[in-house]
């Protein structure tokens, strides 16, 4: 039973740290994916590798390689192409 137990706790830090280690590359939070990738194991693993959402006025694509940018961007961080930038517009 303490050989199992053992087994799982290895083979969730190991999932965690690949985890991580893959939202750490994608700028999200490593200590959260690492959390989720230890508890869940190979779902968490999955998780991690969906694309994020963009949230509306928070990030925009870029119009060369269609990256998801900051909506602030003047230039993209993947291909380094200038963007234009975006007017704001205040709601309410």
């Amino acid at each position: 039973m303490a050989t199992f137990s053992l087994g799982l706790i290895v083979v969730g830090i190991f999932f965690g740290g690949v985890a991580a280690a893959i939202a750490g590359q994608k700028g999200r939070g490593e200590l959260r994916w690492f959390i989720v990738g230890f508890l869940f194991h190979i779902i968490g693993l999955i998780v991690v590798f969906l694309p994020a959402v963009p949230k509306e006025g928070v990030l925009r694509k870029c119009p060369k390689c269609a990256e998801v940018i900051k909506a602030e961007a003047t230039v993209c961080r993947y291909c380094g192409s200038e963007v234009a930038r975006v007017a704001h517009t205040e709601a309410g």
